[in-house]
């Protein structure tokens, strides 16, 4: 059986540092319009502002998932953020915890100073340390027994992340006014530009008397958010309404920790895609023809493998066909021309989560192949090795190292794992997130890899599939939060109807 992609890991970057409340809410009717009390220009320093603490409650799909809770303490000249968030996840009828706290050193500007974060997620730990020295970030990370030490250069003001929903309060509430600034993120390991719009609420005040809106524009994601009169985040929607949240108070926040059963299952009830037509043997199937519905066409890339196509006079509840090819391996059977310079740069450096320069990752991949290997022959070794020596099961992983020493996970720990040995044996190799046919059950959300052969190459280290059968519907190329939160975005609205199959 096909694992799912462990969602648990995708929301909690995204989860932890956001705010955001139930979809109804937003319709909700006020009482009146309360006066302004944020002055035009903003408080300006954390000292003036009104509200020091407030929880939330955090909902996925409308299903209770979490919570989170932050308190503002001073510290001497600064001010001290601590932060809580506690979520809870169910895929296949296993549930996960993730813990999360974290103490932000900030000036009273908001201007970051330093951090300290640790993220516990069942029995695996993640902790970073950040600060700002000298025009440089310097970021400490402990991941599963590994440290590892990085600097990147800053250019001007630099702020956390938990400064995104503070910062329109302390720079101001205007209609129609807008403000940018730059925080660093430490899982893609850069500096990430932030843009916020205001607007005031239209005739009466929103949800929980709220009287300003906020887009926020941080990376790929769009945030809406409601602030009351004094400015503190009312509620929030993101990944298109499906992680919302809502301010609470503590015992009502926290209510959800008392439920003997887990919650709604994010696979069986949430993302599992079911078709009329069965698809029989389908890991053979080398021609797939479907049209998809609930999402937008350009959420489906064309590439060398999938065409999508939709006629213009088309409306969105018709859909788009989507077709699907398998590649001719044979053709890529002999080394040809290097990867393009922008494939290589982009495709084998390591990261946080798929380390392919570790010691021990580097000498697995020289002891599976041999420098005499072909690219794709490499590949192959590596696809083999990793389908047929990790486990499948729902063990919980934050990197490629962790698995293979755990030597077991879903398929995002077999993707990555398969990831980072490809990189380091220097074959260019991406993750890929979609969707795979299951024989009697449909489509589920899946993890499997591309790697650069002469061109890209889909295969299946779950599977062990080179190339990846036609059931295999890409919908998103990459390893970083942004990618993991757009895949998100397409849970339980996907429809798919089976047209062909060869």
């Amino acid at each position: 059986m096909v694992r799912p992609i462990q969602l648990t890991l995708f929301i909690v970057f995204l989860a932890v540092t956001q705010t955001s409340c139930l979809l109804q809410a937003v319709t909700g009717k006020g009482e009146g319009k309360p006066e302004q009390i944020v002055p035009p220009g903003g408080y300006g320093t954390l000292a003036a502002f009104p509200f020091r603490e407030a929880w939330y409650g955090m909902y996925f799909q409308e299903d209770k998932v979490g919570y989170s809770h932050f308190k503002i303490e001073p510290a001497g000249r600064n001010f001290k953020i601590v932060s809580e968030s506690t979520l809870r996840l169910t895929a296949l009828k296993k549930t996960s915890e993730i813990r999360m706290k974290e103490k932000v050193m900030v000036r009273p500007d908001l201007t970051l100073i330093s951090f300290e974060s640790a993220v516990r997620m069942n029995d695996k730990d993640l902790k970073m340390n950040g600060r700002v020295e000298g025009g440089h970030f310097l970021l400490d990370m402990a991941v599963e027994g590994e440290k590892l030490a990085r600097e990147y250069p800053v250019d001007g003001a630099t702020y956390h992340s938990g400064a995104v929903s503070l910062m329109p309060a302390m720079r101001g509430l205007k209609d129609g006014g807008s403000q940018n600034f730059s925080v660093f993120n430490p899982e893609k390991q850069a500096m990430e530009k932030v843009e916020q719009q205001i607007s005031r609420v239209a005739g009466e005040a929103g949800p929980n008397r709220a009287v300003w809106k906020v887009k926020t524009n941080y990376g790929r994601n769009v945030i809406h958010s409601w602030l009351d009169v004094k400015g503190l985040t009312v509620v929030e929607k993101s990944l298109d309404g499906s992680l919302i949240t809502m301010l609470e108070d503590e015992k009502a926040a926290k209510a959800f920790l008392a439920k003997g059963t887990p919650g709604k299952d994010l696979v069986l009830d949430f993302s599992l895609i079911r078709v009329a037509r069965p698809i029989p043997d389908s890991a053979k199937v080398r021609f797939l023809k479907i049209r998809m519905q609930g999402i937008d066409s350009s959420a489906v890339p064309n590439d060398h493998r999938q065409q999508v196509s939709k006629a213009a006079d088309a409306s969105a509840s018709q859909g788009f066909g989507v077709t699907v090819r398998t590649e001719d391996p044979a053709s890529m059977a002999k080394n040809g021309k290097p990867a393009p310079e922008k494939v290589a740069d982009k495709y084998l450096v390591a990261t946080m989560s798929i380390q392919a320069d570790h010691k021990e990752i580097v000498s697995k991949a020289s002891e599976i192949v041999s420098q005499r290997d072909s690219d794709l022959t490499k590949v192959t070794k590596l696809v083999h090795w990793t389908a047929k020596n990790i486990k499948g099961s729902m063990k919980d992983s934050f990197t490629a190292l962790s698995v293979l020493r755990d030597r077991e996970g879903e398929c995002q720990a077999h993707a990555n794992l398969y990831t980072a040995l490809a990189r380091a044996a220097k074959i260019p190799t991406r993750v890929v997130t979609g969707l795979v046919y299951t024989e009697e059950i449909g489509f589920l959300y899946h993890a499997w890899a591309e790697s650069y052969v002469n061109g890209w190459l889909a295969v299946d280290p779950t599977l062990d599939q080179i190339p990846v059968d036609a059931t295999h519907i890409k919908l998103y190329a990459g390893d970083s939060a942004d990618d993991m939160n757009s895949l998100l975005k397409t849970a339980g609205k996907v429809k798919i109807e089976v047209q062909d199959f060869k």
